[in-house]
């Protein structure tokens, strides 16, 4: 089964469109994210634009804070996917995931690992097994919550993979010039990218879009999609 791309940081319906045409399987609106970041969407405007993507294209809504402003913004943006990818605590993500069952709203935990230390395994698991269908393996670096980079640690990022406790998603320094390596590296449920697929002004650019999903899907790879919780 091919590994699924998913195109972050959605900011304009152009983007969006140029995304799907070129083969996107997903697209990640971030919703009124607590820290600075060149991506934020009000509710408003993230619904505006999730409404404009097609069936069979994933509508994720990056967040992060508090159990009830989150809870807000999915109540406002009705994604199928719900992104946590600030420090969210281990009673934040159960409450969450237990409010979402039976919703088919799935729910994806960041794990952002300093892209310069490489974390112990057993601290990647205990976060993959906090209640969420999804982990995704993302490098965190001081000043900036996401668009880093910079790559994590492959090898603890296929630990993840290998123990099947969640699907994995991997992000942080993803390009089309390595994105392919890292696919047969860790045999990711997806990976992420958003930096490189921009110009300058943070806008999507086609080519970088094609080139990046081209490599990505190559190698043919990826793990199982992940269950819904019931």
């Amino acid at each position: 089964m091919a590994v699924r791309v998913k195109i972050c940081g959605i900011t304009h319906e152009d983007d969006a469109a140029m995304a799907v045409e070129e083969g996107a399987d997903a697209l990640g609106f971030v919703v009124e994210y607590p820290d600075a970041n060149p991506w934020i969407l009000s509710r408003h405007r993230a619904a505006e634009l999730m409404r404009l993507v097609p069936p069979f294209v994933t509508r994720v809504a990056i967040v992060g804070g508090d159990a009830r402003t989150i809870l807000e913004l999915v109540d406002a943006t009705e994604p199928h996917a719900l992104q946590l990818h600030r420090d969210e605590t281990e009673d934040c993500v159960t409450e969450l995931a237990t409010r979402l069952a039976g919703t088919g709203i799935r729910l994806i935990k960041a794990l952002r690992i300093d892209a310069s230390t490489p974390g112990p395994p057993a601290e990647v698991l205990a976060a993959a097994a906090r209640g969420a269908d999804a982990v995704l393996v993302d490098s965190v670096v001081p000043g900036r919550p996401a668009g880093t980079g910079k790559a994590v640690d492959w090898g603890l990022a296929r630990t993840v993979v290998d123990t099947g406790v969640a699907p994995c998603i991997l992000a942080g320094g993803l390009h089309p010039g390595n994105v392919g390596r890292a696919v047969a590296a860790v045999r990711p449920f997806a990976v992420d990218v958003i930096t490189a697929v921009e110009d300058e002004t943070n806008r999507k650019v086609r080519d970088k879009i094609r080139a990046f999903i081209q490599a990505a899907k190559a190698s043919g790879l990826g793990q199982p999609e992940p269950a819904t919780r019931a």
